[in-house]
């Protein structure tokens, strides 16, 4: 036979259970301190997420090395820090000059021209024959008159001779 459920609270051994105000609410103010460490813990993953995240994007990069971009009449291409001449002479073509700069070998890269106002010119500099550095030269196309000082624009007619003899 079993026994019935007393209408007041019991502890495990039989005995009645402290019901004063203090004890019946307890279960809530221990509960409200593990919400308060739950609530410290969320805020703590929810900084070091990022910072996590930050430090692998880091390492990813470190590991990948450092990425120029060149823009050529075929597109864009991205050259590498650690690449060799050969790979670099593949995406870019032939040099238009060799410059030394102290320990470095900087080849120049481009199309010079008069028919655009600007033309880019970039210097992709070797150490022990891997790419190290790339430079970005930006050239005005403007001629200038020698006889007036004037400027003219790339595409515009030159002015005509002056004749001394007149």
């Amino acid at each position: 036979m079993s026994t019935p459920n007393p209408p007041f609270p019991v502890t495990p051994d039989g005995a009645p259970a402290d019901t004063s105000p203090d004890a019946l609410f307890t279960a809530f103010r221990e509960g409200s301190q593990k919400k308060s460490h739950r609530f410290t813990f969320t805020w703590f993953v929810a900084a070091a997420v990022p910072v996590v995240l930050a430090l692998g994007f880091v390492g990813l990069w470190r590991a990948n090395g450092t990425s120029f971009s060149v823009v050529t009449p075929h597109g864009i291409k991205v050259l590498r820090a650690g690449m060799t001449t050969q790979e670099v002479g593949g995406l870019l073509g032939h040099p238009l000059t060799l410059q030394k700069k102290g320990d470095q070998d900087c080849y120049r890269y481009g199309r010079p021209n008069f028919i655009n106002e600007v033309f880019v010119v970039y210097s992709v500099c070797y150490e022990q024959g891997q790419v190290r550095d790339v430079l970005t030269h930006q050239y005005s196309a403007w001629q200038v008159d020698p006889a007036t000082g004037a400027f003219i624009a790339p595409g515009q007619p030159q002015p005509a001779p002056k004749n001394p003899a007149g």
